[in-house]
């Protein structure tokens, strides 16, 4: 996964700090943190340099989006289809890339949550999750049936539950996600 680097000169802001400066909002305090004031200030700089990369915050909060759904995708094309593993390989390999929480600079291992709980009040953001969930799901499907399991769409409903869960878990727990999902995938691929 190729996470853009963020500026590191203060003396002018990139979109992706502004991206990065969103999703730390996000995760820090919800989709109501999401207001061009307050990261401004946290960016240590005026709105105007906000107005200078987008047009208005919903257009900041469509790229954010996009930029999740692209690095969501990546970790499915990139890390495990591209690998040419299958089956228990596959699921191994994506438990590696899984369970390597994003960059703190793009809020860390809590922007998988924090997104879905915008999504929960953000029709474009539940569609976009949504859309994720399912290719995701056909994903997993795919390596349970190259691993022959019974009920492969099961196992791969299981799989994903256990992974959002230990998502959350991780937050507030410490949970060691690789762990929790090799348990899972042991349980499902005997």
């Amino acid at each position: 996964m190729t996470i853009p680097a963020l500026q590191t000169d203060r003396t002018r802001l990139t979109p992706r700090d502004w991206i990065a400066a969103g999703f730390r909002a996000l995760v820090n305090g919800g989709a109501p943190a999401l207001r061009v004031e307050p990261l401004a200030r946290g960016l240590g700089t005026s709105k105007g340099s906000f107005y200078w990369h987008f047009a208005d915050l919903a257009a900041l909060k469509v790229q954010m989006v996009a930029l999740w759904q692209r690095l969501a995708e990546e970790e499915i094309t990139t890390t495990v289809l591209a690998s040419g593993a299958e089956g228990r390989a596959a699921l191994q390999a994506l438990i590696g890339r899984i369970s390597v929480a994003p960059p703190a600079a793009y809020g860390g291992a809590g922007v998988e949550p924090a997104l879905r709980g915008w999504a929960r009040t953000e029709p474009k953001v539940a569609q976009a999750v949504a859309a994720m969930d399912t290719r995701r799901l056909a994903v997993l499907e795919s390596f349970f049936t190259q691993a022959r399991h019974d009920d492969p769409a099961h196992a791969a409903r299981l799989f994903y539950a256990a992974t959002l869960g230990l998502m959350e878990l991780r937050l507030t727990t410490g949970a060691d996600m690789r762990a929790g999902l090799e348990v899972q995938l042991d349980a499902l691929l005997p």
